[in-house]
């Protein structure tokens, strides 16, 4: 009997035994998903504000997460630099090592193509098996926007005109880089217009532009008829327009 008792001790000590370790493991799955094959990591949830576009009164569009591009910076719980980690959200969050960090967000499109947006974050810690909820407004373009117009004064006397910006032919909308824009303009003259064709070369001009703002840049041309009441024939004038909207 004795003996008997023994055995049903040793099979409920088991069974707790075995009970409280899947407890334990279970706990810990819930707890800390992000711990799993010993890995030190966490969570980032993330938030974009909506972000500012190209117009003369402020409006907004959604901050798409799925639109740029993101790294992490800073020092992970093992006191190891991380500089520039490539993260990847989905459904608004990523696993990264647990941390002291800060996350810069890049727009996707290249800057000469799109409204372009870079932002980083204030500083923030995951410990291991955390999360941290991260927010960062991006607010206006880092680039500028030139939209061109060829105006009817410089259509009526010039064809197979052109303009480019740097290396690249525009037609109608180009995104810069703030600061000094060089643009050149080429043209031949009409048979009937009565003016010079533009040097081979053609007509160099700088734009002094600032980042977030949008420009209208005017292609108008004068004759000299039009400023010497009738006499002699007219040549292009180089009047060249740029206006910020």
């Amino acid at each position: 009997m004795k003996r008997f008792n023994t055995h049903i001790s040793l099979l409920l000590l088991l069974s707790a035994l075995v009970a409280t370790s899947w407890i334990a493991t279970s706990c810990q799955s819930e707890d800390s998903p992000y711990s799993e094959g010993g890995a030190r990591t966490g969570r980032i949830v993330l938030s974009l504000h909506d972000v500012e576009l190209f117009t003369e009164v402020i409006t907004r569009a959604t901050g798409n997460i799925d639109d740029y591009s993101y790294t992490l910076n800073g020092t992970d719980v093992g006191g190891n630099a991380v500089s520039s980690l490539p993260v990847t959200f989905t459904d608004g969050s990523a696993i990264v090592p647990a941390g002291t960090y800060t996350l810069t967000v890049t727009s996707k499109s290249a800057k000469d193509e799109a409204p372009w947006y870079e932002g980083t974050s204030g500083s923030f810690t995951i410990g291991v098996g955390g999360s941290a909820a991260v927010s960062i407004n991006l607010g206006a373009p880092k680039n500028a926007k030139i939209d061109v117009v060829f105006d009817d004064s410089f259509t009526k006397l010039y064809e197979n005109y052109s303009l480019t910006i740097g290396e690249k032919v525009v037609t109608s909308t180009a995104y810069v880089t703030p600061g000094e824009v060089t643009y050149t303009i080429k043209a031949s003259a009409k048979a009937d217009s009565h003016v010079s064709d533009l040097p081979a070369e053609g007509v160099t001009t700088t734009l002094t532009v600032e980042a977030g703002k949008s420009y209208t840049l005017n292609i108008t041309a004068n004759t000299i008829s039009d400023l010497l009441m009738g006499f002699g024939e007219g040549i292009h004038s180089g009047a060249f327009d740029a206006k910020r909207r």
